[in-house]
């Protein structure tokens, strides 16, 4: 995910290294939108699915229809020229291409009639069609939201807020604290989901996992291993029962589980942690 830059600054600043992608996904709102850098991110091998700007205008090298019919009449123009042609029923999914760097860059453009706004809401990626369908990538661009609750969670659950000194260090250490108190939380949710084996909600596990954090703390400040195991074993067994998701069914259809996504850690890993404990 692209990092959030304050609204003063250029948001193009806070883009990753384009070699730190290979074999990864940038997911990005549309004000990090440059054709250079994508152009770059796709040398190294990387990939990207970001909202594209209004106004842009490349040549529309092939055209279908949700349902898979070939528009033949938009192929070979300029996206502006065709653009009160673009069907509103279904969503369009165009290959387009830019002169960039002088030589062609060819992508998608998934295009979407939003009703409320009448506009489109329109997606760039370089996914491979095959395995990537317009379907998956709309819904893919949804995992964007959870960036923004995460930072929501920061600032409710975790104390990031304006803080009020003017000590740098001061102000870097309690971000810090923050930070590190989210993580653990976010910790203990996967932890738990893993070994209870139920679906957790981040945002509960958030709001009440201060019931268990004091005796993490204070085995940890004591470095008593055997207490350490021992509040980890009752933060899991408190969460599960406190924290699950309330509509487990509906987020696998509707919800951010319905791609598949699991936590990030490796399954032998804490079946060792759960052992040892």
């Amino acid at each position: 995910m692209a990092s959030s830059p304050p609204d003063t600054t250029s948001a193009q600043a806070f883009l990753p290294e384009p070699k730190t992608l290979k074999g990864g996904l940038l997911l990005a709102d549309r004000g990090y939108v440059d054709l250079h850098y994508l152009r770059r991110v796709q040398d190294e091998g990387g990939f990207f699915l970001i909202r594209a700007k209004a106004g842009m205008n490349p040549q529309v090298l092939e055209a279908f229809r949700e349902d898979g019919k070939r528009l033949r009449s938009l192929r070979n123009k300029s996206l502006q020229a065709i653009h009160a042609k673009l069907p509103k029923r279904q969503r369009v999914e165009l290959v387009v291409q830019w002169q960039v760097d002088g030589a062609p860059l060819c992508l998608r453009l998934i295009l979407s009639w939003n009703r409320r706004t009448k506009s489109f809401c329109s997606f760039l990626t370089n996914l491979p069609s095959q395995g990537y369908p317009l379907e998956v990538i709309c819904r893919a661009y949804k995992w964007r939201w959870q960036v923004e609750l995460l930072f929501k969670e920061w600032k409710s659950y975790a104390n990031l807020h304006a803080f009020d000194t003017a000590n740098t260090a001061l102000v870097e250490g309690l971000i810090w604290t923050a930070i590190a108190a989210a993580a653990l939380k976010r910790f203990l949710a996967h932890m738990t989901q893993l070994l209870a084996e139920v679906p957790m909600s981040t945002r509960k596990v958030a709001m009440c996992a201060l019931h268990v954090l004091g005796d993490l703390v204070e085995a940890l400040k004591r470095g008593d291993v055997v207490g350490l195991y021992a509040a980890l074993e009752a933060a899991i067994t408190y969460l599960a029962r406190h924290a699950q998701r309330a509509h487990p069914k509906r987020d696998r259809h509707t919800g951010r589980a319905q791609l598949g996504l699991e936590p990030c850690f490796e399954h032998d890993d804490v079946i060792e942690f759960a052992e040892a404990a």
